[in-house]
C-alpha cells in the first residue's frame, strides 16, 4: 500500500515538473512573438542578454530595426555608403539594432522627406540629406559646405568631418526646427576643371558648369564666362570650339571619354556635394544613449573607409586618364 502511494506520489511530482517546463517554454515563445507582449522601445521585441562586444558596447538592449531611406541606387557611391553603415551597426550592436535600406526614393525625395521627418506621416528613422536640400529647408551654415575651396580634397573634408566644427553643425537641423539631429557627413566626390587648351589662366574663356550658383561662382572666380550645357553636348561643344572647359568629376570625364576634347586638367577639387546622416528625433528618444554612439560611431568607421576608396578611385582615374594622353596642369593663381 505505501509502495503504490509513493509511485503515485512520483508521479504527480513529473507531472508538475512537466508542466512548469511546458509553461516556461511557451511563455519565452510568447515573449518574442505576443503582439500583446512589449518592452520599452518597439512592441513585439524582446530583450537580449548578450556579452559586451569588444568595443565596449553592451549587447542587452531591446532588438530594434531602423528604415534609412537613401535617394540614390545602392550602387551608387551614396548607395554604397549606405550598405557600409548598415554593415557597421549591426555588427557593432551585435545584432541588437538593424538597419532597413529603402533606395532610389523608394520612400519620397530627399527634400520632401526633411520637410516632413518631423510629423508622423514620414516612415523614416535615418535618412542621406543632400547638404542643398538641408540649405533650402532652412539650415544655412551647413549650406555653406558647398562654397568652391571649402575642403582641400577628400583628406581635407575627412579631417573636417571628424573636427569640433562638423560636430556643432550635426546640431543645426535640430536648432532649427527641422525634426532631425545630424549623425554624421559624407562626401562621394570632388569637381575639377577640364580644359580644351592648356592656358594659365581662363579669363574670357567659356566653362560649361552645373545648373547651381556654387559652379556660377567658382567659374567667375577663375575669370571664366559661366555656361550651361546638357550634359550630352559638352563633348560636341568642346570638339567643335564653341566651348572652352566643363568643371564636373572624374566619373563624368570618364563616362564621356572627354581625355580628346579636353585633355588638360586642373585637379582643384573646388566643389564637393556633401550629405549628412539625419535622425528623426522621434526614433531617437525610442534609443538609448549607448545606441546613439554605436549609430554615430558606425558612421564615422564607414566614412573613414568609403571616404578613402574615393581617393584611390580618383588616382585610379587620373591615372587612366594620362595613359589616354591628358595633362594635370595648374592654372596662374
Amino acid at each position: 500500500m505505501k509502495r503504490k502511494q509513493k509511485r503515485q506520489i512520483g508521479i504527480s511530482v513529473i507531472l508538475i515538473l512537466c508542466m512548469v517546463i511546458a509553461g516556461l517554454v511557451l511563455a519565452k515563445r510568447n515573449w518574442g512573438t505576443d503582439p500583446g507582449r512589449t518592452e520599452p522601445g518597439y512592441p513585439g521585441e524582446r530583450e537580449s542578454s548578450l556579452p559586451e562586444e569588444p568595443g565596449g558596447y553592451s549587447r542587452t538592449e531591446v532588438k530594434k530595426t531602423l528604415v534609412m531611406a537613401v535617394e540614390a541606387p545602392l550602387d551608387a557611391p551614396y548607395g554604397k555608403l549606405a550598405m557600409a553603415y548598415k554593415e557597421n551597426v549591426e555588427e557593432m550592436s551585435g545584432g541588437s539594432l538593424s538597419i532597413d535600406i529603402y533606395e532610389n526614393g523608394l520612400l519620397g525625395r530627399s527634400a520632401e522627406l526633411i520637410s516632413s521627418i518631423g510629423d508622423g506621416s514620414n516612415a523614416v528613422d535615418i535618412m542621406l540629406a543632400p547638404v542643398r536640400d538641408l540649405a533650402d529647408a532652412g539650415c544655412p551654415d551647413t549650406g555653406k559646405l558647398l562654397e568652391p575651396y571649402s575642403f582641400d580634397g577628400h583628406a581635407g573634408f575627412l579631417k573636417w568631418a571628424s573636427s569640433r566644427e562638423a560636430e556643432t553643425l550635426l546640431e543645426e537641423p535640430e536648432k532649427t526646427g527641422l525634426g532631425a539631429r545630424g549623425l554624421f557627413f559624407a562626401e562621394d566626390g570632388f569637381s575639377h576643371l577640364f580644359l580644351k587648351e592648356n592656358r594659365m589662366s581662363v579669363r574670357g574663356k567659356r566653362v560649361a558648369g552645373e545648373a547651381n550658383d556654387e559652379s556660377a561662382e567658382y567659374v567667375d572666380r577663375i575669370g571664366g564666362i559661366y555656361d550651361y550645357l546638357p550634359s550630352v553636348d559638352i563633348r560636341d561643344a568642346l570638339l567643335s570650339g564653341t566651348l572652352d572647359g566643363v568643371e564636373r568629376d572624374c566619373r563624368f570625364y570618364q563616362e564621356n571619354a572627354l581625355w580628346e576634347a579636353a585633355p588638360y586638367i586642373v585637379a582643384d577639387s573646388h566643389l564637393v556635394s556633401p550629405c549628412e546622416a539625419l535622425i528623426k528625433l522621434g526614433s531617437v528618444e525610442k534609443l538609448s544613449a549607448e545606441e546613439l554612439d554605436i549609430l554615430k560611431e558606425a558612421g564615422k568607421t564607414a566614412v573613414e573607409a568609403f571616404t578613402e576608396k574615393l581617393r584611390q578611385e580618383e588616382k585610379d582615374m587620373l591615372d587612366e586618364f594620362t595613359g589616354h594622353g591628358a595633362e594635370v596642369v595648374k592654372l596662374k593663381p
